[in-house]
């Protein structure tokens, strides 16, 4: 008995690869237990399923760079640990799936596959959509969300994104390899092209707290050089508080944050204000 325990606990954490597609036996229970708990909801509006899927996931562990640890470019499901970005990622894949009907995991894997790489295509580590400003273009162009944040109030910043051709030693991928320094250098002059982006300033979060709905992704701006946005959440209503659920590096796990979001922001030296994202219904 002990010995088939042992080996239940090897295959649990032990990696499969399906061509592009990289997880855990462990991934994929918590994958079946996340569709037994929520499919009775799917008919819910996917904002109020991204709500409960965000919950059903916290106090999972904060772990960053989980996409970055192999070879070549593969799509990484870890519903085990998240990163603020794989966090809403997965959170906005799985409600897709249960609104399809198509509860397969193959089909949750292709979800997000479309969420995470440019055009929804894998290519390499430069096809992943890395700066949030391109991952909100890329998303809005697909039908996938739509930017609010002109709509209440945002104003327009046109900084220039340069953050990851600057700092390629941060990048494991991109250290000694010309040709991805290269093409992340191009993604940046394509968004830098496109006329910058809106954001709402966090002295005025607290005018519009009534506009920005449940299941709303906040994407977090920042006044760090060549850098748009240094974290990310989605929105919930506690009561009469507006705050929102995240993986949060300082708690190193998913939670409901205690501030209220506009004390969040304003608390924060770094954070200039939030740019407000709408998932489209299906």
């Amino acid at each position: 008995m002990k010995k088939m325990l042992i080996l239940f606990s090897f295959l649990t954490v032990a990696f499969i690869t399906n061509a592009t597609v990289m997880y855990t036996i462990q991934d994929s229970l918590i994958y079946e237990r996340y569709i037994s708990r929520l499919k009775a909801d799917a008919s819910l509006p996917i904002s109020e399923l991204i709500v409960k899927t965000a919950l059903f996931f916290r106090e999972a562990p904060y772990v960053a760079s989980t996409l970055d640890n192999n070879q070549s470019e593969q799509l990484v499901i870890n519903l085990r640990q998240f990163d603020c970005t794989t966090f809403v990622e997965s959170c906005i894949a799985l409600s897709r799936t249960l609104k399809t009907g198509d509860h397969t995991f193959s089909n949750f894997a292709n979800q997000l596959q479309i969420i995470r790489y440019r055009n929804g295509k894998i290519e390499d580590y430069a096809s992943r959509l890395h700066y949030v400003t391109d991952w909100i273009y890329d998303n809005t162009k697909k039908g996938i969300l739509k930017n609010e944040s002109s709509a209440l109030g945002g104003t327009l910043n046109n900084k220039t994104i340069d953050f990851m051709s600057t700092h390629t030693d941060a990048y494991k991928p991109l250290r000694n390899n010309p040709k991805l320094q290269q093409k992340i250098t191009d993604t940046e002059h394509q968004i830098n092209s496109r006329g910058g982006y809106y954001f709402v300033k966090k002295e005025n979060i607290g005018k519009i707290n009534n506009q920005i709905e449940n299941g709303d992704i906040l994407a977090f701006a920042t006044t760090i050089n060549g850098l748009d946005y240094t974290h990310i959440g989605i929105a919930y209503h506690n009561g009469t508080k507006l705050t929102f659920i995240h993986a949060s590096s300082k708690a190193m796990k998913v939670i409901m944050e205690p501030q209220p979001l506009s004390d969040y922001c304003l608390k924060s030296a770094k954070c200039t204000g939030v740019s407000i994202l709408r998932i489209i219904e299906q």
